[in-house]
């Protein structure tokens, strides 16, 4: 590799492994040019292989993290294993990969959680394979862990109405908070893209919403009646906390001071008040999301008009919702079956 294409892996790895990553940890940069001149280190391929995510598969920068997180991982764990500062390629083999997911299990990760960095090392080993740094896929005969069936944790109709009626606060605060509580319910996004909404992604005078979902994709959501006024109302009362900081001005949801929201402070604004009405076990922002696809699928909604307000990719990824409740089950049965009163 050339000298100008090393520099361009190089920044191309640095802006793919986002923040807080090991690549950015190592701003003497020698270990890092070690790395990136050294076609046989491990770290040199998740550095193209971080950039192969941002460039081709269009990642967001969340989904890099995890997919970094996980890498640097198994790269601690192999340094370890072999003894050495700076692993190879061919470290990576099944027998490694094995050693790793057992280090995993005696680290006490849970199964699920074993399965998704396992999905990691899948994806990274097939990009091995095809750039021909690996002649075979060392996760090939390797399988992954057995998961048992779980339904997803979604609220019931009466507790979806004690969440919304929860802020009481007639001032900013709380017009906000019940517009976020209705915003997670109404269009079932998911909280990173709640967190990067902007005033412009909303037409009001048509009742949409734009929402910018994972590897930018775009769709455009309904708003009812009830979210078209709550935000007309919240709106109002935003423009003088919008003045506080204007470099986070353009932002639909803000802050007490005006600043833009990030993930884990919209989720532990919502889990507030879910613990409210609910168990801990349902008491998260993602929980919302499958209240409102489950309440759709009870009232009627067909399937792939589901998959397209969720914004998922695939329709396998939207059929966990088609789990109904006892009591639309039986609501049916009495209307479809010939023989269901008498009986």
């Amino acid at each position: 590799m050339t000298a100008a294409g090393q520099e361009r892996w190089r920044l191309g790895g640095l802006a793919a492994a986002g923040e807080g990553s090991r690549a950015e940890e190592q701003t003497g940069k020698s270990g890092l040019y070690m790395a990136i001149s050294s076609p046989d280190t491990l770290h040199f391929w998740i550095q193209r292989f971080a950039l192969s995510l941002e460039v081709e598969r269009n990642c967001s920068l969340h989904t890099r993290q995890g997919y970094l997180r996980d890498l640097g991982q198994l790269e601690a764990y192999l340094a370890e294993r072999f003894r050495r500062e700076i692993p190879s390629v061919e470290d990576l083999s099944r027998s490694s990969v094995r050693g790793f997911l057992s280090h995993l299990l005696r680290q006490g990760y849970a199964p699920r959680s074993i399965a998704r960095k396992q999905a990691t090392l899948r994806s990274f080993a097939r990009f091995l394979v095809r750039e021909s740094a690996l002649t075979v896929n060392p996760l090939l005969a390797i399988h992954s862990p057995r998961l048992p069936k779980r339904l997803p944790d979604f609220l019931t109709r009466e507790e979806v109405q004690q969440l919304l009626r929860l802020p009481e606060d007639k001032g900013f605060a709380g017009l906000r908070d019940r517009a976020i509580l209705q915003l997670f319910y109404a269009t079932g996004v998911r909280i990173s893209e709640a967190a990067g909404l902007k005033t412009g992604d909303l037409q009001l005078w048509e009742g949409t919403l734009r929402v910018h979902g994972k590897r930018d994709k775009t769709r455009l959501l309904p708003l009812g009646r009830h979210m078209t006024q709550t935000l007309q109302e919240y709106l109002r009362l935003r423009e003088p906390v919008a003045a506080l900081d204007p470099n986070s001005a353009d932002f639909l949801l803000l802050t007490d001071e005006g600043k833009s929201y990030t993930r884990q402070q919209l989720a532990c604004l919502i889990r507030g008040y879910m613990l409210r009405i609910a168990d801990k076990r349902k008491a998260h922002p993602h929980a919302l999301r499958h209240t409102f696809a489950t309440h759709l699928l009870d009232e009627g909604a067909d399937i792939l008009s589901v998959k397209e307000l969720l914004g998922h990719a695939s329709l396998s990824t939207t059929q966990i919702y088609t789990h109904l409740s006892a009591e639309h089950l039986r609501r049916v049965y009495r209307q479809a079956h010939p023989r269901a009163e008498e009986e």
